[in-house]
């Protein structure tokens, strides 16, 4: 096991894309084996926050006080067995991804940053573009070998049901408290995932870091498809955008399938022409679709399927990109990850933690939803730029204020929660709460459910030493 307690060797562990900067911490434990991380654990006192690969945008990995362990060492990466793998936490997106190439076989869970590692997607139930289809990752999730804060160890899997105890590889049990509590039906990643007779293995993903450490896990896989087809459709207005979203979700025809609808403003296009120069001189807005096919004929017989339903539609058609290729289908997702690179470098680049939505309402809300949004942000006078799972009803918003405008962009995100929260949405679709969320959080659930999740929090982790400050 290794020890850092230098100042500059810890001081890595303090950040993420976040931008927080109150991280402080004593020391980094990096164990090798999960007999050193039990052993430690069985030991320690201190808070503990955990590392994942510091690609997290609320903080959940930077420790306010304590011990860090990073499971950094934890890589291994099993050959496919019947559909499943079997994973170390700091296996990145980009490893399994490269690890299942030509394997026959996918992992449908594509969050934006590929090198995020697989205990932190569990951590935070990611997700992507492909949840529109696929789901997050809690749906891709059969089993898990666990570490609690005490050092007793589990393996839990699908079918342990709440209705009955946790049974602890130390011959000890852990009981469910009863709750009322039942998180919301649209996509939500937005603290503790609460159903009644779910699966143990559920309030685990997604907990923020707050009840355990994953030491291992076995994935479901899909069979990879023969490929896949894409593209970016141009438009002259935005709501033109949000009414052929709503077609496409409501169309009857089987061709047209897709797996992703990632929505671009205005302003997203405007910054991303800094890259992609051919983007219209006209776009007001863009799609981005992606859909699997399964054999070369039923690409054709899809991209016809595409090419004549958007045909009787306002968009730029001839103007829009339909993949030819690798490369582009290359290109493509270099356009979709380009614009929360260039955010995040901005703030970076200028000091300004992030100010950005992670919220999701169900389909009954979108167009008002979208109505709100621009209402909204164009009379507060700031800039921004707005993005993402459209399919989903889950757009990232990005305030992005001058230094006198803080305190309005502020203002400016409790105005678009509260309404969020009137129509039953979640102010954390993708992202978790964290330490930057936590007021909205609290907000959301009500005094009431706080209070019964901390009772979860209680008899997983007794003396609250893990996750110190998020979520509560």
């Amino acid at each position: 096991m290794f020890r850092k307690t230098d100042p500059e060797t810890i001081a890595p562990y303090l950040k993420d894309a976040s931008n927080f900067s109150e991280g402080r911490a004593s020391e980094v434990i990096i164990p090798e084996t999960r007999e050193e991380l039990v052993a430690f654990l069985k030991e320690n006192e201190n808070p503990v926050a955990l590392a994942g690969a510091g690609t997290g945008l609320t903080a959940s990995r930077i420790p306010l006080s304590g011990v860090v362990i990073s499971l950094e060492r934890f890589k291994k990466l099993d050959s496919v067995t019947d559909g499943t793998i079997r994973v170390g936490p700091a296996v990145t997106l980009q490893d399994l991804n490269d690890h299942l190439k030509n394997s026959g076989w996918f992992y449908p869970p594509n969050p934006t940053e590929w090198l995020a590692s697989i205990g932190g997607t569990l951590a935070t139930n990611a997700s992507g573009a492909r949840s529109y289809k696929y789901g997050t990752t809690r749906q891709f999730v059969l089993a898990a070998d666990i570490v609690l804060s005490d050092g007793r160890t589990a393996s839990v899997r699908r079918g342990d049901t709440i209705d009955r105890p946790l049974h602890l590889d130390d011959g000890s049990t852990i009981n469910f408290p009863p709750v009322k509590f039942k998180s919301p039906e649209c996509k939500n990643a937005a603290g503790y995932f609460v159903q009644p007779g779910m699966d143990w293995l559920d309030i685990f993903i997604g907990s923020d870091g707050t009840l355990c450490v994953f030491i291992e896990c076995t994935l479901k896989l899909l069979k990879a498809p023969a490929d896949f087809l894409s593209g970016i459709l141009f438009m002259e207005q935005e709501e033109v955008c949000w009414e052929l979203l709503e077609k496409i979700r409501g169309s009857r025809e089987s061709k047209i399938s897709p797996c992703s609808l990632e929505y671009f403003d205005r302003r997203s296009l405007q910054r991303l022409k800094q890259k992609f120069h051919n983007i219209p001189e006209n776009a007001r807005a863009a799609l981005f679709f992606e859909q699997d096919v399964a054999s070369q004929q039923e690409y054709d017989l899809c991209l016809e399927s595409w090419y004549e339903f958007l045909e009787t539609e306002k968009v730029l058609l001839e103007d829009s990109w339909f993949a030819q290729g690798p490369k582009d289908i290359e290109m493509f997702y270099d356009f979709r990850h380009e614009i929360p690179l260039m955010i995040n470098e901005e703030n970076s680049r200028l000091g300004r933690v992030k100010m950005g939505t992670d919220m999701a309402v169900g389909d009954e809300h979108f167009r008002k939803m979208m109505e709100f949004y621009r209402d909204e942000l164009t009379g507060s006078g700031l800039d921004f730029v707005m993005f993402g799972h459209i399919g989903d009803n889950h757009l990232h918003i990005n305030l992005l204020p001058d230094t006198n405008q803080t305190s309005q962009a502020q203002e400016t995100y409790a105005s678009l929660v509260d309404q969020i929260l009137k129509w039953g949405g979640t102010i954390s679709a993708e992202h978790g709460v964290g330490k930057l969320k936590k007021e909205y959080y609290h907000k959301m659930i009500g005094d009431q459910a706080l209070g019964e999740l901390r009772k979860i929090k209680k008899s997983l982790d007794p003396q609250g030493r893990f996750g110190v400050g998020n979520l509560f």
